[in-house]
């Protein structure tokens, strides 16, 4: 029986040592869909992969409303679970979300196991991802494609500019670079 904390340990390292020797930030405990959920265990490198860990501890109660808000927020999504959820999972996300189960080994550490790889989630809503920014970068963002009319705005104004004037892609992109460079930010990121 693993806890939600093993297995995060062995994902974020797993993480780690796959984008070695790229550009990445790993942030864990996302607020995503203006708080409406949280995503486990999120990486920004040449897109933004959410991933949902089910611990053997866990129940999947609240599942069907974090996919609803992953799906809203990120690139590729991924459940990891314990061993426990096994024989249920695979009709409880939908079928591009990938799956990872963990589980301990004969030596008795930690091993995780691709059961089935994600593919691109087509659902993203650019007013989620532009919940991930803070106002300020927003502006930024406004100013840098010389788009005017923001200075009166609130929070929710601005994203409405944004998306009037600013294809997906490039909102897409620019969420993703502001979270891998963000500054100032939360104590457990460099």
């Amino acid at each position: 029986m693993l806890t939600d904390n093993e297995i995060r340990r062995k994902l974020v390292e797993t993480l780690e040592k796959k984008n070695k020797n790229k550009h990445y930030r790993i942030i864990e405990e996302l607020s995503i869909c203006d708080g409406l959920a949280r995503a486990d265990v999120v990486i920004a490198n040449g897109l933004l992969h959410g991933y949902e860990i089910k611990s053997d501890f866990d129940t999947l109660e609240r599942l069907e409303n974090q996919i609803k808000h992953y799906e809203k927020t990120f690139d590729k999504c991924t459940i990891v679970i314990g061993e426990k959820f096994i024989d249920v999972i695979e009709e409880k996300v939908p079928e591009y979300w990938g799956i990872i189960m963990a589980y301990m080994n004969r030596y008795g550490n930690v091993s995780i196991k691709r059961i089935r790889a994600s593919k691109f989630n087509k659902q993203i809503e650019a007013t989620n991802l532009l919940d991930l920014l803070w106002r300020n970068e927003i502006i930024k963002y406004l100013k840098e494609n010389k788009i005017r009319g923001y200075s009166n705005k609130d929070k929710f104004g601005l994203k409405e500019l944004v998306i009037s004037n600013i294809p997906l892609n490039k909102i897409k992109e620019f969420t993703r670079e502001t979270l891998k460079t963000r500054t100032g930010w939360r104590g457990d990121l460099p």
